[in-house]
């Protein structure tokens, strides 16, 4: 495989990632802020909301595939902080496939977006209604429609829509973390033997970052430019479902309680894919049971406790 260059790969599912195309022994440029340099040596500073810079270090490495890791991916975030998740998910995007463009090679770029641009619903295809519902998604449908603008200015441009996932690692700002470092409080006596959580029914895929970093590789290996792809192959589970995963590995029993003020104003009650374009160019279905997502989840969180 060609020479890769990965934005956000200090991020949760950028470390992944890098991981598995490390182990691969692929030609690997990994790129995270100036700022977070967790591997001196390995990783390469890069500031895509700096232009010059971004060309600069664009020209330097000369890639042949981009891959678009790195974004504010947080909605509770976009709506605390608009304008930096528009800057970074609009302008770092355009930046960097700007850098792209002025090597004038025919690089492909692959553009990670999110099932969030559907605002909900079941059984998703690439073609379903786009519905914006939040910054997040706003910022990222913005992205993918300036990739189709460079896609017919020469770049070959992949876009991956990634439906809901999670894993060691994530930020306890997203719902699972945060269930996994309540319950690992409690185990440890930090915290009284209540948790509180927003809308419990909502229901999403919780897929397994191996599961989606396993894809990411193929779709580098497989996927063809101008086109998009879900990524999805999980029945759906609700927030309350896996909870009482939780309970039952939890060495301590404890309450749930809906906090009324953790629920969005603009909330996504179902959100599910249909992931079949993408299983059939490259073969790929998840693999790893919920059952061991959450285990794997909750034994990082106690490790981190």
């Amino acid at each position: 495989m060609k020479k890769i260059l990965v934005t956000g790969s200090e991020g949760f599912v950028g470390s992944h990632l890098i991981k598995v195309l490390e182990e691969s022994n692929i030609d690997l440029v990994a790129t995270c802020l100036p700022q977070l340099t967790p591997r001196k040596g390995q990783y390469v500073p890069l500031d895509i909301l700096n232009l010059d810079h971004t060309i600069e270090v664009l020209k330097q490495y000369e890639p042949d595939v981009v891959f678009h890791l790195a974004a504010i991916s947080s909605v509770a975030k976009s709506f605390r902080d608009r304008p930096i998740a528009y800057r970074t998910n609009v302008v770092g995007t355009a930046n960097l496939l700007e850098a792209a463009r002025s090597l004038g090679e025919k690089i492909r770029f692959f553009f990670v977006s999110t099932c969030e641009v559907y605002g909900g619903g079941e059984n998703l295809l690439e073609d379903a209604p786009i519905v914006l519902k939040n910054p997040y998604a706003i910022s990222k449908y913005a992205a993918e429609l300036i990739c189709a603008d460079y896609q017919t200015d020469g770049l070959d441009c992949i876009i991956l829509r990634p439906f809901t996932h999670t894993g060691p690692g994530q930020a306890d700002t997203f719902v699972l973390p945060t269930v996994a470092k309540q319950i690992s409080e409690i185990e440890k006596g930090k915290r009284a033997p209540l948790i509180e959580l927003g809308n419990i029914e909502a229901k999403r895929e919780f897929l397994n970052i191996g599961d989606i970093v396993a894809a990411y590789k193929l779709a580098l290996e497989k996927c063809v430019p101008g086109e998009i792809y879900n990524i999805s192959g999980s029945p759906g589970y609700t927030i309350s479902e896996l909870v009482d995963i939780f309970a039952k590995l939890s060495r301590k029993s404890f309450d749930l309680r809906v906090n009324q003020a953790k629920i969005r104003k603009v909330d996504i009650p179902v959100l599910l894919g249909n992931g079949s374009k993408f299983s059939k160019i490259t073969g790929w279905s998840p693999k790893i049971k919920i059952e061991k997502t959450v285990e794997d989840l909750f034994n990082y969180w106690r490790a981190k406790v």
